[in-house]
C-alpha cells in the first residue's frame, strides 16, 4: 500500500482546523475594511492566504493523486466554476454592468485582477488543481516546481495571474499528505508547550515587525506564521474548549463568508455614510468580526430556507 493511499479521506472535520479557516478569513475581511490598514494584517494576511492553500492542496491529495482523479479533478473544477461565475456575476450586476471590453476581462479575472477582487482566490485555486493533475502522472516534476514556486514572487502586484508561491503552498499540501500520512492528527499531538511556543513567538515578531525598533521582513517568518494558525485552535481547545468548540461552529459557512464579505462591507458603508463623518479606522477593525457573523447570518439562513441555492452559490460547500 502506498503511502498516499494509507493517507484517509478527509470525511470528518478537525476543530482545530476549523478554527484555522476561520481566523485566515476574519484577516482576509480585515484586510478589505476600507480604512487605514490594520497593522498586523501586512505581516498576517500572506500566512493566511498560504494557509488557504495548504489544506485545500492537503484535502485534495488523496483524491487528486490517487485513483479516480480525472472524474474527481473535473468535479473539483466544476465546484468551484459554480460559485465564481455567481459571484462574479452578482458583483458586475453591482458595479452597474459595465460592457467594455476591460470590465468583462476584469469580472472574471481573466488576464486582470478579478472586479470581486477576493475572487483571485478561486481562480488560482481551479488552476493549482488542473495543473497539479496534468502533473500528477510524472510526480517528481510536481513536487519540483511546487518546491521552486515557493520561493518565487508574483511578476506584479495586479492579481493578474495566478501567484507562483501560492500555487508552492498547494504542492505543499499535497506532498504533506502523500508522504506523511495523518500528518495533521500528528500535529495536533505535539506536546502543548510546541503549539504555545508558536503562537508567542509569531505574536512577538508581529508585535516587533509593526514597531520602528525591527525591521523584519515578512519573509522571515511567514512560515512561522502559517503554524500558529494551525496551532491557535489547539491551544485554545486546551485553555477553554467552550470557546474552541464554538469558534469551531462558526466556521461553518467560511467559504461563503469569504465570497460574499464585499457586499456586507458594501452595505456598511452605506450606514457609514448616514453618519456625519467617516468611522475611524478602528471601528472598522472592530466590524470585522461583525462582518463575518452577518455574512454567516445570511448563509445560515439560504442554508434553511434556499439549500439547493447554496450549490450555485458555494459549489455545495
Amino acid at each position: 500500500m502506498t503511502a498516499l493511499s494509507a493517507t484517509p479521506v478527509f470525511q470528518g472535520r478537525l476543530p482545530w482546523v476549523e478554527i484555522a479557516r476561520l481566523l485566515a478569513t476574519l484577516v482576509v475581511i480585515m484586510q478589505h475594511v476600507p480604512s487605514a490598514g490594520f497593522p498586523p494584517n501586512q505581516w498576517l494576511i500572506g500566512p493566511a492566504l498560504a494557509t488557504f492553500f495548504l489544506l485545500a492542496g492537503y484535502f485534495s491529495a488523496p483524491r487528486l493523486l490517487g485513483a479516480g482523479a480525472g472524474k474527481w479533478t473535473a468535479g473539483r473544477l466544476m465546484s468551484l466554476l459554480r460559485p465564481y461565475l455567481f459571484w462574479c456575476a452578482a458583483y458586475w450586476l453591482l458595479a452597474g454592468m459595465p460592457v467594455s471590453s476591460g470590465a468583462l476581462a476584469s469580472v472574471f479575472g481573466l488576464g486582470a485582477c478579478p472586479m470581486l477582487t477576493p475572487m483571485w482566490f478561486l481562480r488560482d485555486l481551479m488552476a493549482f488543481t488542473l495543473a497539479a493533475f496534468l502533473l500528477s502522472r510524472v510526480r517528481w516534476a510536481l513536487y519540483t516546481l511546487g518546491l521552486l514556486c515557493l520561493f518565487l514572487n508574483r511578476w506584479d502586484d495586479s492579481l493578474a495571474w495566478p501567484s507562483p508561491y501560492m500555487f508552492g503552498d498547494f504542492v505543499l499540501g499535497l506532498m504533506l499528505a502523500s508522504s506523511v500520512p495523518d500528518s495533521l492528527n500528528r500535529w495536533e499531538k505535539l506536546p502543548l508547550a510546541v503549539h504555545g511556543s508558536i503562537l508567542l513567538a509569531c505574536a512577538a515578531l508581529v508585535w516587533a515587525s509593526c514597531t520602528d525598533t525591527f525591521l523584519i521582513p515578512d519573509a522571515a517568518f511567514s512560515g512561522l506564521a502559517v503554524l500558529a494558525f494551525l496551532s491557535f485552535g489547539i491551544v485554545l481547545k486546551a485553555v477553554n474548549s467552550g470557546a474552541a468548540r464554538r469558534m469551531a461552529e462558526w466556521a461553518s459557512g467560511s467559504f461563503f463568508v469569504y465570497c460574499s464579505h464585499i457586499f456586507v462591507l458594501i452595505a456598511l458603508i452605506g450606514v457609514e455614510m448616514c453618519f456625519p463623518s467617516p468611522w475611524p479606522a478602528w471601528v472598522w477593525w472592530c466590524l470585522a468580526p461583525v462582518v463575518y457573523m452577518l455574512a454567516r447570518g445570511v448563509y445560515l439562513l439560504i442554508k434553511r430556507y434556499f439549500p439547493r441555492a447554496l450549490v450555485l452559490m458555494t459549489g455545495g460547500k
